[in-house]
């Protein structure tokens, strides 16, 4: 239920390791037994690699052999199964049935389970438990090789990483993520949540610029400069300064042990590595894939082609290699064997067909993300030079597409490029000057259920979570189609204006108020049309109606030459 599924229990658990009844002649285990632990095995395989179906068969086959005795084992992994296929209710009801969870080292992977499906459920508890089990571990002494393996505290402390994240807690989730990066170091999704940990940092105002703390982006501020008929009112968006913000010193992951403090420089640089792990896979999933075929091919050709001797008997043929022996002793027929084996091969190319559509997902929000902070960094043509290799992204998410395309207009105006940003904007205008929908409803939704996928392997803990209410969740959240609308209607109304159609600026923008009437930035867009029009007046009258708007004494500072 983390991130790769590593947290999938190991077959030594089937026994604890330091039980006093175990000793060596339990190695010596019946045939029923033995089966018990194949199936459980291949039910592990196929749940790695994503085949419910085949899986849903085989612990079937599981339990069914293990009718009337204790595998708890069997129970645990049937309870993933559920959990993966969306039954979590059932799911929880496995778990509550296995009689060994109070068990040293089944009691942290337990709890872990438990959260992971509270976490689906909205309600982020149970992690804390599961850390406090594992950490026992280490406690015990003498200290043993099957004790470190039953450790699952990483694992677990990445999961609770994800539940600060998903509460609105960067930094917390920050940490969290930075004790998991000893295992997860190599995972281009690790790295995507730190950068999301900054990136949620900077919208909170947490992080730092020039030692005052970043901007309240959902306000305006207006400075009232002067007195009397004299007073006037100076306006900041708090939104960009054209790279006028400097972001404190460069940060570097390697710090020797401490955890790097959250930095709009560090997003870039998380971002730069999951890119780069993303590249590197994509080049090892190639030769895998062909390597496997060439494997499923060699299974089918010896399946297909019987010996070249013509006087063997035909029952040879189905004669197996040594040790391919069922319980009663009789020879199990090869071809079985083989399909089987087929079959697994056909699970793993389904598989990596499946992470490979994850990859892509990583991908595009990684881009997306790196888009953003270059912009905020005043970069414009390095976000114009990302933004448009998301565009080019194949079968790029129509969210992530919009994005792309607000992100490069953006750009292109900070380079004096109006005509060519108005270009990206306007593939949402329809015949005459409609503005349609940049995404519907159901993308809306898949993109809800593809970002959850993303932290399926990964889900949520930490030593000091207990509970945090659901309405705090703030993970995974973006604009409703209509609203992205909206941010269409203010875009373009600003371009109208810089291209001088005043009469086109001021129809957008008032649709884009329809709209969203307190969002800030259309209420400025509002604003600096009016004012281009003369309009001083009602100008002023749109400020004093926003509920975002806060008036500061004095001037703003400027920083650079005028």
């Amino acid at each position: 239920m983390e991130i790769g599924g590593q947290n999938l229990p190991r077959q030594s658990g089937l026994k604890s390791s330091n039980d006093p009844t175990r000793n060596q002649a339990d190695e010596f285990i019946s045939t029923a037994e033995m089966r018990i632990k194949l199936h459980l095995c291949k039910v592990q395989f196929l749940l790695l690699t994503r085949n419910l179906k085949a899986a849903k068969r085989e612990v079937k086959m599981a339990m069914n052999t293990a009718r009337g005795k204790d595998h708890s084992m069997a129970l645990y992994l049937k309870s993933q199964l559920e959990y993966t296929r969306g039954n979590h209710r059932k799911a929880i009801k496995l778990l509550m049935a296995s009689s060994n969870r109070a068990e040293t080292g089944i009691s942290s992977l337990y709890y872990n389970n438990l959260g992971c499906i509270y976490y689906r459920l909205g309600k982020h508890v149970f992690f804390a438990k599961a850390l406090n089990n594992s950490s026992s571990l280490r406690k015990e002494r003498p200290l043993k090789l099957s004790t470190i393996s039953q450790d699952k505290s990483l694992l677990i402390t990445y999961n609770c990483g994800m539940q600060y994240l998903a509460c609105g807690k960067p930094l917390l989730a920050a940490g969290c993520f930075y004790k998991a990066s000893q295992v997860f170091h190599n995972r281009p999704l690790l790295w995507l949540r730190v950068a999301e940990c900054c990136l949620m940092a900077l919208e909170q105002g947490l992080l730092k610029s020039n030692g005052v703390a970043a901007s309240d982006r959902s306000e305006i501020k207006v400075h009232v400069v002067g007195q009397g008929k004299w007073r006037q009112l100076v306006m900041e968006d708090g939104i960009s300064r054209n790279g006028q913000e400097s972001f404190s010193g460069k940060e570097d992951l390697a710090t020797k042990g401490r955890q790097p403090k959250l930095s709009v420089l560090l997003a870039r640089q998380c971002l730069l590595n999951a890119l780069h792990l993303l590249t590197s896979s994509e080049s090892k999933g190639n030769k895998s894939t062909q390597s496997h075929a060439s494997g499923l091919e060699e299974s089918e050709t010896r399946e297909a082609v019987p010996s070249k001797n013509g006087s063997t008997d035909p029952k040879s043929l189905n004669v197996p290699a040594s040790g391919q022996v069922n319980a009663n002793g009789e020879v199990k027929e090869q071809k079985g064997a083989n399909s089987q084996n087929a079959s697994f091969l056909n699970s793993l190319g389904e598989y990596e067909a499946t992470c490979r559509k994850e990859n892509l997902m990583i991908e595009q929000a990684a881009l997306t993300d790196l888009a953003f902070v270059e912009l905020e960094l005043g970069n414009p043509l390095k976000a114009l030079t990302i933004a448009r290799s998301l565009l080019k992204v194949q079968e790029c998410s129509r969210i992530y597409f919009f994005l792309g395309n607000v992100y490069a207009a953006e750009a292109l105006c900070l380079l004096n490029r109006a005509k060519e940003a108005a270009e990206h904007l306007s593939t949402y205008i329809s015949s005459g000057k409609d503005v349609d929908l940049p995404f519907s409803e159901e993308d809306s939704e898949m993109w809800k259920q593809e970002k959850t996928l993303e932290s399926e392997d990964t889900n949520v803990g930490s030593a000091a979570v207990n509970s945090f209410p659901l309405e705090e969740s703030q993970a995974f959240v973006f604009v409703k189609p209509e609203e992205a609308r909206g941010i269409l209607f203010t875009n373009l109304a600003a371009m109208s204006a810089m291209q001088g159609d005043i009469e086109q600026a001021q129809t957008y923008v008032a649709q884009a108020l329809l709209i969203k009437p307190q969002r800030p930035e259309a209420i400025l867009t509002a604003v600096y049309v009016d004012l281009l029009c003369g309009k001083t007046q009602e100008a002023l009258t749109k400020l004093k109606q926003c509920s975002r708007i806060r008036f500061l004494p004095g001037s703003p500072t400027l920083s650079g030459s005028s």
